[in-house]
């Protein structure tokens, strides 16, 4: 048997519990929110590392670069010629026709940068003379093309950082010195 209490309003005495529910609703939803929030964070954190170390590896690459670009330099400065015949050291010319995503990095010896990761390493390709557009090509007494023409390069740079980033940059350079 239900006992009334006498003086309410006839309203209250039919309320059970809604206000209950309203608010476990209310709660659900808050939580619901919260919850998309923090997995929105967590992703926008792993983005923002990601692009750290693609920044990382793509510093790492640029400068390889700059030591690469500062070894060719040194060949075409030395008196004595340089030859780009060997196999696997580094070194290729325009005719190996050298795919950089398949070559074996791992093999290759150019790695000079101390406290670089170990997989940093750049190629160099000796590309040939290029005759230079409305210059006179001039040849030595050795048949080499001293005028009007200039020596091209190719260097690229393989650098890595974290688990997946991996940055391949490549740089035309040229002298005006054959190799």
């Amino acid at each position: 048997m239900k006992t009334r209490i006498t003086g309410l309003p006839k309203s209250l005495h039919s309320q059970q519990g809604v206000s209950l529910v309203v608010a476990l609703i209310m709660l659900l939803v808050l939580t619901l929110i919260g919850v998309s929030s923090m997995n929105t964070a967590i992703v926008e954190l792993k983005m923002a590392g990601s692009m750290q170390q693609q920044g990382i590896a793509l510093n790492r690459a640029d400068e390889l670069l700059r030591v690469g670009e500062d070894n060719v330099t040194a060949i075409t400065t030395n008196p004595d010629a340089f030859d780009f015949a060997s196999p696997d050291d580094g070194y290729y010319v325009g005719a190996d026709a050298i795919d950089v995503y398949d070559l074996d990095w791992d093999a290759q010896g150019l790695t000079s940068i101390p406290g670089n990761n170990a997989e940093d390493s750049y190629v160099i390709e000796y590309l040939g003379p290029k005759v230079i557009d409305g210059e006179t090509v001039k040849k030595s007494t050795d048949g080499r093309i001293i005028g009007g023409a200039v020596h091209t390069f190719r260097i690229t740079t393989r650098s890595t950082a974290g688990k997946n980033s991996l940055r391949l940059v490549q740089s035309i350079f040229v002298t005006p010195d054959p190799p």
